[in-house]
């Protein structure tokens, strides 16, 4: 079950959401920030799909000074929020967050280094489509992080937890769609796929 688009668009989702989110996409921005910096990556561009109020991609910026982050999501209220919290940063030159998409994406096949889509599978029809677009825009040896809300008994308390995939649910969907081949892990809450090229990571 996908949350309606006019639902997760509408300012008070917005409002709830960033509320929730901002000690945990500061979390996310760090813990991805240092595997980019394992893998060997400092310098490049990156596509955040789905970005919302671009709590993560701050810190990115910041982590990772020499890479252009561009950050879509169709929510003008997140986007109105992540746009204002660029005024005065020294990354913000390196940041663009604009409305978009993500399956129907306006840039050019191999266009990013890297992709990132965080919690959105969830919230949108066509979850597939959505995947296929990602693969034609990441360049032949860029790197994916896909994480996604893991449906499990946690859903009798967390509603949000009660919309998502099951695990074998998302590593059907991963696999009935054009991405190349990767790494799924698990945790209780979270499910994830990582890919580098053609490689594992």
């Amino acid at each position: 079950m996908t949350i309606p688009e006019r639902d997760f668009c509408g300012k008070e989702f917005a409002e709830y959401y960033i509320l929730h989110h901002k000690k945990s996409a500061r979390r996310l921005g760090l813990r991805y920030a240092a595997k980019l910096r394992e893998l060997g990556f400092t310098k490049g561009r990156i596509l955040d799909a789905g970005c919302g109020f671009g709590g993560m991609d701050l810190v990115l910026a910041d982590e990772l000074p020499e890479c252009e982050i561009t950050g879509i999501d169709m929510s003008e209220p997140l986007l109105r929020y992540a746009v204002s919290s660029l005024q005065g940063t020294p990354a913000g030159q390196r940041i663009r967050f604009e409305r978009g998409d993500a399956r129907n994406l306006r840039f050019e096949d191999n266009s990013f280094d890297v992709v990132f889509c965080i919690g959105v599978l969830h919230l949108v029809d066509r979850p597939h489509v959505l995947l296929d677009e990602i693969e034609r825009v990441l360049a032949p040896a860029g790197m994916l992080f896909i994480a996604d809300l893991r449906r499990s008994w946690i859903g009798l308390f967390e509603k949000e937890c009660s919309r998502a995939f099951r695990f074998a649910q998302a590593r059907e969907l991963i696999g009935n769609s054009s991405l190349r081949s990767g790494r799924f892990s698990k945790d209780l809450l979270w499910w994830c796929f990582e890919t580098r090229g053609t490689g594992l990571l």
